[in-house]
């Protein structure tokens, strides 16, 4: 393939968490890739998600937002966004204009201003404020001259997303292709269920939960039905510090596990396309959030 004029990178997706980075993504790629949710540590790894073009291939790297840690866990999920930062050939950060500029997001511009790779900044959620928010907004950041863009968008509605990947396309360096066309995510199937499960605790659960929890698949088996038909069997386990935790995503007689379950498994039948026969157990281990073994042992 002469990749004469082809342009490709990876670009990194930075910011505090819930300014949507994954949001911006899903709308990017016209699909879900990765999960989403309003709570804090809903993204906890590293996912490239890849969008083809005749001539490109943009690689955005999305990450865990920059919070203040509490555990190991939130520290390793740190570390992730500065080996991101070092690593992409782009970095974009993403602040919202609706919550406001603040000391966080300044924090991620100190951390990022001394790169030598192009930066944007872009200024999401315009969707939900007036014009002259939005002009307030901007007062915050005069004086920030490092970076080579500042854009105005709406990941939600796609507003100037068209505009933002023209500009974005225009300064990545001409390369090959990494991933072969079809290509849209390099996670693992275990990895995606695994979300998908977390997704739905996530936005069923209180918000202090869902820090403590971890997905584990636990079996992943194509067969077929009686009849012939393609079934997948999954199994995951649910992991969580404290029994109280487990009383509540059990709930009662069963009745949040199931509501869970029957939402996982409705999205990954749509993202397999087959049928899927989906179990969950759910089990304590204690301050995994804390323990090493067990963070390397599920991935983070």
């Amino acid at each position: 393939m002469n990749n004469n004029n082809f342009k490709s990178g990876f670009v990194g997706l930075i910011g505090r968490t819930n300014v949507g980075k994954s949001t911006l993504v899903n709308k990017i790629l016209n699909q879900k890739v990765v999960i989403t949710s309003g709570k804090i540590q809903t993204t906890r790894n590293k996912i490239n998600c890849i969008l083809n073009t005749k001539n490109s291939q943009i690689i955005f790297v999305d990450c865990p937002g920059f919070f203040k840690p509490r555990s190991l866990l939130g520290e390793r999920l740190n570390s992730i966004v500065l080996n991101v930062i070092d690593d992409s050939d782009l970095i974009v950060i993403i602040v919202d204009v609706a919550d406001g500029i603040g000391k966080g997001d300044f924090f991620i511009f100190n951390k990022i201003k001394h790169k030598t790779q192009p930066k944007f900044l872009l200024l999401n959620k315009i969707d939900l404020v007036s014009k002259d928010r939005i002009e307030r907004e901007k007062e915050k950041l005069q004086g920030l001259d490092f970076f080579d863009y500042t854009g105005e968008i709406s990941a939600k509605t796609g507003e100037n997303v068209d505009e933002f990947l023209t500009l974005l396309t225009d300064k990545l360096p001409e390369g090959p292709r990494y991933f072969e066309n079809g290509f849209v995510t390099d996670q693992p199937v275990e990895k995606t269920i695994s979300e998908v499960v977390r997704e739905k605790l996530i936005s069923n659960l209180s918000d202090e939960i869902p820090h403590s929890i971890g997905v584990e698949v636990e079996r992943f088996e194509e067969t077929t039905t009686r009849d012939g038909e393609k079934l997948i069997v999954i199994e995951c386990n649910i992991y969580t510090e404290r029994l109280s935790q487990k009383a509540i995503i059990i709930g009662k007689s069963g009745s949040m596990l199931k509501k869970v379950g029957r939402q996982a498994r409705l999205e990954l039948e749509g993202l397999l396309k087959s049928k899927v026969f989906l179990e969950l157990w759910v089990k304590v281990e204690e301050n995994w959030t804390k323990r090493e073994s067990l963070l390397n042992r599920f991935g983070y």
